[in-house]
């Protein structure tokens, strides 16, 4: 009976569309126009040179749209969302934008609800699971994700080789290139990281320090527990609420304070004092060549590349697995189509293009594709690809393996894709105002506080955390698009 309903519903929403506006698959025209052309406008924080050529092939594909990339709203992050809402303000928001927050893109009436065209439209049925049901909010869907980027270990693959690091039972296992078996564990990365360092700061040519840390600090808490439990979500999410005491969250954050606590070149973290004695500690330790591990984004797939400029050779392993095997994390990207639009249908499909469609990914590797013929053709290194598909199109990923060649170690991350559990920080309501919290200088159980009382700590802030957690993203949660 639900999908009878469901296949009701995709009907009536194509004759409706098609009698008004025009279908997603069938743009229409403006009667308004001069023309009888749609004039629909996009922006995002991205490579806008790149944008313009897909925008072109846009363009070409479907005639009766023309689209300007707005480059008035200015600034990336949360400085393009502000810009964003400035611009809705004054009744100028582009049809299709990119957004950094989808909460705060929906409390600002930035959104239109595009449930009933996600649902239409044949290719969102590929959009991966784990993707699919984010930028959904009580029914309405208010956001598209665009790419998923990787998040893995930048590996120095030069200090593994001089390190001769051998496999110790136990410890770590060390496979035949001299490199971390990329099967490795949670508790085999932490060890290598440990065995690899040298942190000889008088004889600089020989300083390593084993790991740069997520963002300041490692992120083992957000991410071992899922790869323990197939049914569990980034951060322990499980789609209602989060789980900070359970022995798995525990566990991982009790390793992520030790390890925190350590000032000894195991990590990137030391005392401000032999910080500020040493500059050669206050360069970008993987880019500069000292860093052996860091755990990293795709976005900074530059850093290969620039490496290489210096004949420093940067691999990306897997993210350590867990119990479970690995479910790689990934950070989204999302974007949305105006409320303010006078064409719905043509601007989610201009969204659909830029983003998650099978199309646009075609546009894209083709393009991609030629650019690194031309590099390659020049003897340079191609720039490589560092964001990748949220759906599983056949021929699609046959052509994104080919613009990583090069990478050593990515290909085990993109064999496990179709497993991915991404992130919270963009779509979960209320997400953020925990992370406020949590760094909240007078608040009691503050990381910094936390760091300071130790492991032993854990389960005790467990408690607090969790509820603080819960509480705010179900406070948001509740009522978010419920009102638009």
């Amino acid at each position: 009976m639900k999908k009878i309903f469901v296949l009701f519903m995709v009907i009536v929403l194509g004759f409706g569309l098609a009698a008004c506006k025009g279908t997603p698959t069938d743009p229409g025209t403006d009667p308004t126009s001069p023309t009888g052309t749609i004039e629909l406008t996009y922006a995002d924080w991205g490579d806008q040179e790149f944008n313009k050529r897909l925008i072109d092939a846009f363009m070409v594909k479907y005639p009766n749209i023309r689209v300007t990339l707005r480059s008035d709203i200015s600034g990336s992050g949360a400085t393009f969302t502000g810009n964003l809402i400035t611009a809705a303000q004054a009744g100028l928001l582009p049809d299709v934008f990119a957004i950094d927050n989808v909460p705060v893109g929906i409390n600002n009436g930035l959104a239109l609800d595009v449930a009933s065209l996600w649902d239409a439209d044949p290719d969102t049925a590929l959009v991966y699971d784990n993707i699919a049901f984010t930028g959904v909010y009580n029914g309405k869907r208010y956001a598209v994700p665009s790419f998923q980027f990787l998040k893995g270990i930048m590996i120095n693959l030069d200090i593994f080789e001089s390190a001769n690091l051998n496999t110790v039972p136990g410890q770590y296992r060390i496979d035949n290139d001299g490199y971390p078996v990329k099967d490795w564990t949670h508790e085999e990365f932490v060890n290598i990281a440990k065995a690899i360092k040298n942190f000889d700061l008088d004889n600089t040519e020989n300083l390593v320090v084993g790991l740069d840390t997520w963002y300041g600090s490692p992120d083992f808490q957000q991410v071992w527990p899922m790869m323990n439990d197939a049914d569990v979500q980034y951060d322990t999410w499980d789609g209602t609420q989060f789980n900070y005491t359970s022995a798995d969250w525990i566990y991982a954050m009790q390793e992520k304070v030790a390890l925190h606590q350590l000032t000894d070149g195991t990590t990137t973290r030391v005392t401000p004092e032999v910080y500020e004695n040493n500059p050669v500690l206050q360069q970008y330790l993987i880019n500069a060549g000292y860093g052996a591990m860091d755990i990293e984004g795709s976005w900074q797939f530059w850093v290969v590349n620039d490496a290489a400029s210096r004949d420093i050779n940067i691999g990306f392993w897997p993210y350590p697995s867990g119990s479970a095997g690995l479910f790689p994390p990934t950070i989204l990207d999302y974007q949305m189509v105006s409320s303010q639009t006078d064409h719905p249908a043509e601007a989610f499909l201009l969204a659909k293009w830029m983003t998650f469609g099978k199309d646009g990914w075609n546009a894209r590797l083709d393009m991609l594709e030629a650019d690194r013929n031309a590099a390659l053709a020049e003897g340079e290194i191609p720039r490589f690809l560092d964001r990748f598909p949220v759906a599983n199109y056949p021929g699609v990923w046959d052509r994104v393996y080919a613009l990583v060649d090069g990478i050593e170690g990515i290909e085990y991350t993109l064999n496990r894709i179709e497993h991915s559990k991404p992130d919270l920080d963009k779509w979960l309501p209320g997400y953020n105002l925990f992370w406020d919290w949590v760094y909240n200088p007078e608040n009691q159980y503050n990381w910094d506080n936390l760091v300071e009382a130790g492991p032993t700590a854990v389960a005790t802030y467990a408690v607090q955390w969790q509820n603080a957690a819960n509480g705010f993203v179900q406070d948001e949660l509740e009522n978010l698009g419920s009102d638009n």
